[in-house]
C-alpha cells in the first residue's frame, strides 16, 4: 500500500527539476506515489517528466487548457492520490535522503498524528537561515500556534497531512492570488488537535525568488485574517491568543513588503488584534507608521 503520495506541480520549471526530482526519487522510504501535474509547459519540462514517467518514477497528469496555477494543481493531485497522506513539493526545493522515512517513523509511533513538520534550511537572498523549533515529538494546538506566532516553522512543501484531512479541509483556496499555502497550513493547526514535529533538518527551501505575484498588488489585506472569524467559536481562549499573535505576524511581513514598494499600510495596521501583539512586534509596527521616506532608511 501507497503510504505517500508526493504531489510536484510543474510550469516551465525544466533546470530545477533536474536537481530536485533525484533528491526525491533517492529517498531511503519507498513506499511513495509521485504526482507530476504540468500545467502546459514549453521549456522541456513535459519532455523531462514523460521519460520518468516511462521509467516508473511518477505518475503525470496534464492540464491542457488553460493555466489554473499552483494550488488548483495540488488540489486536483490530491483528489486523484492514491496515499495516506499528502505532501506538496516544490521543483526548487531539495530533501535529504532520510526525510520521508522519518516521517513514516513517526507516524508509526504516533498513529493518530494528522499532520507531521519538520525543521528545515531557508535558502534565500541573504544566505542559508536553519529553522528549527526547541522542541520534538508531539505538539498541542496550542504550542503549535504559539510556535508560529514567532516564526514560519512549517515548510509548506516539505510537511506532510493527511489525505483524509486534506480533503475535509477542502484543500487550499484556489481563489487566493497570494497567501494560500499559508491559510492553509495555519488553518490546519487551528483544526488539529496535535501535530508531530522532528527537530531534524531534512529539507532545502530555496526562497530566492519568493515574492507577492504581480496581480496580487491589488490585493489589500493578507487572507490569513479570515481565520481569526473562522476559528473564534472553536479555539479555547489561549488558543484565540496564539492565533492572533501568528495572524498579526504575518500581516506585520506582508505591510511591510507594501510599505517598501510605497503602498499604504493602513489596512494591515488596523487589522492587528493589540490583544495578541507582544512587545516584541510593537518596534516593527511601530516604524510601519512612519513615512516613506524615514521607513526606508
Amino acid at each position: 500500500m501507497t503510504l505517500i503520495t508526493v504531489v510536484v506541480p510543474v510550469f516551465n520549471e525544466a533546470q530545477s527539476l533536474r536537481s530536485s526530482l533525484p533528491s526525491l526519487f533517492r529517498q531511503v522510504f519507498k513506499e511513495v506515489e509521485v504526482i507530476a501535474l504540468d500545467e502546459g509547459s514549453s521549456d522541456g519540462s513535459l519532455e523531462l517528466l514523460r521519460g520518468h514517467e516511462r521509467a516508473g518514477r511518477l505518475r503525470l497528469l496534464r492540464y491542457r487548457g488553460q493555466r489554473r496555477g499552483r494550488l488548483a494543481a495540488c488540489n486536483d493531485a490530491a483528489r486523484r492520490a492514491r496515499g495516506e497522506w499528502l505532501m506538496f513539493f516544490d521543483t526548487r526545493d531539495l530533501l535529504l535522503f532520510d526525510h520521508l522515512s522519518r516521517m513514516a517513523a513517526a507516524f508509526t509511533r504516533h498513529p493518530d498524528i494528522e499532520l507531521f513538520a519538520s525543521a528545515y534550511q531557508r535558502m534565500g537572498p541573504s544566505g542559508p537561515v536553519r529553522m528549527a523549533l526547541p522542541s520534538r515529538g508531539v505538539l498541542s494546538r496550542r504550542s503549535a500556534l504559539a510556535a508560529y506566532a514567532r516564526a514560519d516553522f512549517i515548510q509548506p512543501h516539505a510537511s506532510c497531512i493527511r489525505r483524509e484531512r486534506f480533503l475535509e479541509m477542502e484543500g487550499f483556496g484556489e481563489h487566493l492570488s497570494q497567501g494560500g499555502e499559508t491559510c492553509f497550513w495555519l488553518g490546519a493547526l487551528c483544526e488539529l488537535e496535535a501535530i508531530h514535529y522532528d527537530d531534524t533538518i531534512t529539507s532545502l527551501w530555496n526562497t530566492a525568488d519568493d515574492g507577492i505575484e504581480p496581480e496580487a498588488e491589488s490585493v489589500s489585506l493578507h487572507p490569513v485574517v479570515e481565520l481569526l472569524d473562522r476559528y473564534a467559536g472553536r479555539l479555547s481562549a489561549r488558543e484565540r491568543r496564539r492565533l492572533e499573535g501568528a495572524v498579526n505576524r504575518k500581516l506585520l511581513d506582508w505591510a511591510t513588503w507594501k510599505k517598501r514598494r510605497g503602498q499604504s499600510v493602513r489596512t494591515e495596521l488596523a487589522s492587528l488584534r493589540l490583544s495578541g501583539l507582544p512587545i516584541r512586534l510593537w518596534p516593527r509596527t511601530l516604524r510601519l507608521m512612519l513615512p516613506p521616506s524615514w521607513f526606508r532608511r
